[in-house]
């Protein structure tokens, strides 16, 4: 973006940049621009006609942004915090009676954090018990994931037994107009955060799609982050807007005022974003013409997740998409949501040209090479890969690559090393094409502890490539009956390793297996792909 695309911006115009750089002087890097950026959109949308000095603050490595909560107000920052300069800029947001006209300059400090640094959540556990959580953790994992698998079975039971209570409706046609609606067609987005994983990926292509249909996207995220996808290509021309929390108030209000006074909106896509969830009331109320959809991944056991959050909110949503037939089958026949209300559309495609031929590969020449390929985290389970592996190399010729990074990275290394792996396994980073892993594999495994449908899968079978899966999610959809192992940690390293070493001693066992996950991903095909279910809706809105 250049300086004279900084000037047409939609909600401000800058008037001095010359304190920080926005355009390319060095001072700033494209995420910590783009955080600038979404502060600024914040501001200028939640105080039409005021102008603003932002004093934009860096900080440490893992700290996380402060862009547009309470501590903006202030103007004393912690002793950390490097000023890397200011910014002035004048909201073109029109003013109306509902907001008072400030003429003066509104001082405000905006904090743009620190690299990003790769954390898990146990690391951010507070307290003694958190102490205490994390030291059990570290220490023994597969010991310690067995028994989160026990308390996962006891809640997957009280879960299914029970109906999630909704809000009551918005009963009206139209609402008190208060504003008039701005020209320019914009779709208003809610994502959790800009950060890699396959959520997030559907969210983005949703969000170019809406662009390529002629809308102006507006994209809020309600979640801590570094945001290191806020430079993603599909996030060009959007309004970006990470907001960071607690809000004040009065702003809440007034920020979205700003949004609908400022574009006309045509609809709501919410992904994953608690925020914009519990403001879709408040939404209906002013709005009740606005059309709003969501797009639903997995169901969280332990917690509910966002699936929770839909259902409570259902009355406030048109149609709910949902990726996976569990979801559809849970959405519907065991929270009694409409079934005309409820789409499925797969992700199939969203990674892999087409599912349509995949073509049966041989076994490589030995060693037969057995793969990860994914994020290093608590939910991908990469230690469970690494039991397995350890497993799998006392009894057969085999070697390894784990293909990811992620918070638990340094787990892996060290992990590697302590089971004697380092010469068996190679290590991949997200600089490596994927592609390259799948090619020289002869098997994936999937060891998550839960999935809604894994992208990998489909990259998979399209690649020639058996998948080896924990039993979770909608996997079922996908992999071979034989394939599926069970999902407590202990059971899944004695099931897959068996599965892995009949394929190593019996060729034909891994084609069959193989041609079965065929047939089901054919199968899974010919269900309504989400970009043209997506792709249509947008249509409908633009028209």
């Amino acid at each position: 973006m250049t300086s004279g695309q900084l000037q047409q911006s939609l909600t401000f115009e800058v008037i001095d940049e010359s304190g920080v750089g926005l355009t390319g002087d060095g001072l700033l890097d494209e995420r910590e621009r783009r955080l600038v950026l979404g502060a600024a959109n914040f501001h200028a949308l939640a105080a039409p006609g005021s102008t603003f000095r932002l004093t934009v603050l860096r900080g440490p490595e893992g700290a996380v942004p402060s862009l547009t909560g309470e501590d903006v107000r202030s103007i004393e920052w912690q002793d950390d915090r490097e000023v890397v300069g200011s910014v002035v800029f004048r909201s073109l947001v029109h003013t109306t009676a509902t907001f008072s006209d400030t003429d003066g300059l509104v001082d405000l400090t905006v904090d743009v954090g620190g690299r990003g640094q790769l954390m898990s959540g146990y690391h951010k556990l507070p307290g003694v018990l958190g102490a205490a959580r994390r030291a059990v953790r570290f220490t023994v994992p597969i010991q310690f994931d067995a028994l989160r698998q026990v308390r996962t079975d006891v809640m997957e039971q009280r879960y299914r037994s029970r109906d999630v209570p909704r809000r009551s409706p918005v009963r009206l046609d139209r609402g008190s107009s208060a504003l008039a609606s701005g020209r320019t067609p914009a779709v208003l987005f809610g994502m959790h955060w800009l950060e890699m994983g396959g959520a997030e990926r559907w969210a983005l292509e949703s969000v170019r799609m809406a662009r390529d249909e002629g809308f102006t996207p507006i994209v809020i995220t309600d979640r801590p982050s570094t945001h290191q996808w806020i430079t993603r290509p599909e996030l060009d021309g959007a309004i970006v807007v990470p907001l960071t929390q607690p809000l004040v108030l009065d702003q809440e209000a007034a920020f979205l005022n700003g949004i609908l006074s400022s574009f006309d909106v045509r609809g709501v896509h919410v992904h994953h974003c608690g925020w914009l969830y519990q403001r879709l009331p408040w939404i209906r109320s002013v709005r009740p013409d606005l059309p709003v959809v969501d797009s639903l991944h997995v169901l969280e056991w332990r917690n509910g997740g966002f699936v929770d959050i839909s259902v409570r909110m259902s009355n406030m949503i048109d149609v709910h998409h949902v990726i996976s037939p569990q979801l559809r089958d849970y959405m519907i026949g065991r929270q009694g949501i409409a079934e005309d209300k409820v789409q499925l559309a797969t992700l199939a495609n969203l990674t892999v040209p087409s599912l349509e031929p995949p073509r049966a590969r041989s076994a490589r020449t030995k060693p037969f090479t057995v793969s990860f390929v994914g994020r290093f985290t608590q939910q991908k389970r990469p230690y469970l890969f690494l039991k397995l592996a350890a497993e799998l190399a006392r009894t057969a010729p085999v070697r390894f690559i784990m293909h990811g990074d992620g918070e638990l990275a340094d787990e892996v290394r060290a992990l590697r090393g302590r089971l004697g792996l380092t010469e068996l396994m190679e290590l991949r980073g997200p600089d490596q094409p994927v592609s390259k892993t799948f090619a020289d594999s002869d098997v994936l495994v999937i060891s998550s502890d839960n999935e809604g449908l894994t992208l990998t899968s489909f990259e998979a079978t399209a690649a020639g490539v058996p998948v080896v899966s924990a039993d979770v999610g909608s996997q079922a959809s996908l992999i071979a009956d034989g394939l599926l192992c069970p999902r407590h940690p202990y059971p899944f390293v004695r099931h897959a390793a068996g599965r892995i070493k009949a394929m190593i001693n019996a060729p034909g066992r891994r084609a069959t297996w193989f041609q079965q996950q065929v047939a089901k991903a054919e199968a899974f095909a010919k269900l309504p792909d989400a970009r043209s279910w997506t792709r249509d809706l947008y249509k409908g809105w633009i028209s």
